[in-house]
């Protein structure tokens, strides 16, 4: 079992134990105090997840905030994921929209495209 161990102004120790629901942090952007579970930040990549800022979901939903979806964003972004490994992912749902190049599609469909992919992306991950 991992713990934490704090000394107390008055010299008394107190150890409790390291749990998904014993985890705290503070939102990086507004200060709220959130509940963490570390085995989240560690299959996220969090690189050092002790010194990972986290934000609260009010702060993360104004951060997805989008802007307009062009064809050159999703061109832009078709050509990252492929960099890093999710051509499969890509491939399939071009052909789901009945389309051998992103380029290809519609201007009503980038957003509803961009959505799907991520939404496979993130099911890849996880699933991982």
């Amino acid at each position: 079992m991992i713990y934490t161990k704090t000394k107390l102004k008055d010299g008394a120790v107190v150890f409790g134990p390291v749990t998904a629901k014993s985890t705290y942090t503070r939102c990086a952007v507004c200060g709220k105090e959130i509940q963490i579970d570390l085995r989240e930040l560690i299959l996220a990549g969090a690189q050092d997840p002790f010194d990972t800022e986290v934000n609260c979901a009010e702060c993360s939903a104004k951060m997805m905030h989008r802007g307009d979806i062009n064809i050159d964003t999703v061109i832009r972004l078709t050509d990252v994921l492929k960099d890093i490994g999710y051509g499969m992912e890509l491939h399939g749902l071009c052909e789901n929209f009945e389309v051998e190049d992103v380029r290809a599609l519609a201007p009503e469909e980038y957003e509803l495209f961009v959505d799907e992919l991520l939404d496979r992306i993130s099911e890849v991950r996880h699933a991982g």
